[in-house]
């Protein structure tokens, strides 16, 4: 596959994951709400949280184990490529399998600490959805580390796509399986069932896409596990930063001001995080296709460094000048006007997501490299602290727009240390680095990259 072609389904993949990822949230609540008493909704939601997070332990091994496997097929070692995506699919799949266990046979003595007396929703129903669940969540850990052979072959647009579209048959799953029964363990029987299919369907199409990474020799197991262990934990340790940083502030915020202050809120943060689609996109790009970079590899991730650092800030500057413009009237027409655009809040959001965005194209530099296990820990130290600081201020009753101040400082504690050790792998002085952000090669790279994406096959 040519590298235009390459990039040009990689950026349709990971905007139909985005679209996708819409529609599912959208979707899926006025479907269960059609079919189902808000009591079973609840419950249904509760028991469905634990195997999204627990599924990570799939795509923390699939993220480090493909840019491991990856490297070593360009550096023509096969062998070693192979031992790391074997090594990732046997770890993962043991650990991810061993807390699916783990989580299906806790769950009938914990559901009674979350279902009421009078709820009609039987404990024997919950822990047999739990049991299928456990399914769920080892098949979803396959459909992940499927991924890597994917990558090695140059083809990891493919693997987002029929990632995305095992994601769009579960809503019609779901919609059938509420609607003909009432029953948890039924659907979640069905969305087990529904996952292992996928599985399957990506695990062939994987075969295809890099035999020679399921048969043949290779190296230890211990060399390849000894370098994507500590990725992989970083990996599987991002969605609990991000956790932190949206649901931390939303039971503050909702603790110190009330449910009308919180619904205001979460509907700005909502506006504001409109960027991470943005950034999102951005983090994905160059972290997929840093692993193709031919020539002086270096000198190509310095150069993409600094001209995705200048697309960011422009593109989140004309972003947050356009939000605090239109965004009464935004809020106005999103919440129906029962909220107020607080600008002060805005301002601060946007901060904190202008240096989410910044902070996309050093931490994707470490990433592709497997260098990111400290930056992660930094970042969730950092987002930790910047919650117990949000805390403290608002036993001493501070506004609004102070209580949420230390979200800048918890995305502060990521951006930092993400682009100074980026510029100290890179071997770049951080002069150098903010000379070359506002050269005029900046507007010639975007040209070539333009260039590139619209010359003829």
């Amino acid at each position: 596959m040519s590298d235009r072609r390459r990039i040009l389904r990689g950026v349709a993949a990971n905007l139909a994951s985005i679209a996708t990822r819409i529609l599912v949230q959208f979707a899926t609540l006025p479907i269960f709400f059609a079919s189902w008493s808000a009591e079973r909704v609840g419950t249904w939601l509760i028991v469905f949280s634990v195997p999204a997070y627990i599924a990570l332990v799939g795509t923390g091994f699939a993220g480090a184990g493909g840019a491991a496997a990856l490297a070593a097929a360009r550096g023509g070692d096969i062998e070693r490529s192979r031992s790391d995506f074997r090594t990732s699919w046997s770890i993962g799949a043991v650990a991810t399998a061993m807390l699916a266990l783990l989580f299906a046979g806790t769950a009938m003595f914990a559901a009674p600490s979350f279902i009421d007396p009078g709820d009609t929703v039987a404990i024997m129903d919950v822990a047999s959805a739990a049991a299928w669940l456990g399914l769920y969540i080892f098949a979803t850990s396959q459909m992940a580390v499927f991924d890597i052979p994917f990558r090695v072959a140059g083809r990891y647009p493919d693997h987002i796509f029929l990632y995305n579209a095992a994601s769009l048959v579960e809503i019609v799953v779901i919609a059938a399986a509420v609607t003909f029964s009432d029953s948890l363990a039924t659907l979640a029987m069905w969305l087990a069932l529904t996952r292992c299919l996928a599985a399957a369907v990506i695990y062939l199409s994987a075969r295809k896409a890099s035999p020679e990474l399921f048969d043949g020799p290779r190296k230890p197991a211990r060399e390849s596990l000894a370098e994507i262990w500590k990725p992989s934990l970083a990996f599987m340790l991002m969605p609990l930063v991000f956790g932190i940083n949206l649901q931390g502030y939303v039971l503050v915020v909702g603790a110190g001001f009330g449910a009308v202050v919180l619904a205001g809120f979460v509907a700005t943060r909502t506006l504001t995080r409109l960027l991470d689609l943005f950034t999102n996109m951005s983090y994905a790009m160059q972290y997929y296709e840093s692993g193709y970079l031919e020539g002086d590899r270096r000198d190509l991730q310095r150069r993409l460094l600094a001209t995705m650092t200048l697309v960011s800030l422009v593109v989140s500057v004309m972003f947050g000048s356009a939000l605090l413009v239109a965004g009464a009237w935004l809020q106005d027409l999103y919440t129906l006007g029962q909220t107020a655009f607080n600008p002060a809040v805005a301002v601060i959001l946007i901060v904190a997501a202008t240096l989410r965005a910044l902070s996309a194209a050093p931490v994707a530099v470490l990433a592709a490299d497997n260098r990111h296990a400290r930056l992660i820990g930094i970042y969730l130290t950092g987002s930790i602290a910047a919650l117990l600081l949000g805390v403290a201020l608002l036993a001493v009753g501070v506004p609004l727009h102070i209580l949420v101040l230390p979200l800048v400082i918890a995305e502060a504690s990521q951006f930092i240390p993400a682009l100074a050790r980026a510029l100290k792998t890179l071997e770049w002085s951080f002069a150098d680095y903010c000379a070359q952000v506002v050269s005029r090669e900046r507007a010639e790279d975007v040209r070539n990259l333009i260039g590139l994406l619209r010359a003829k096959p």
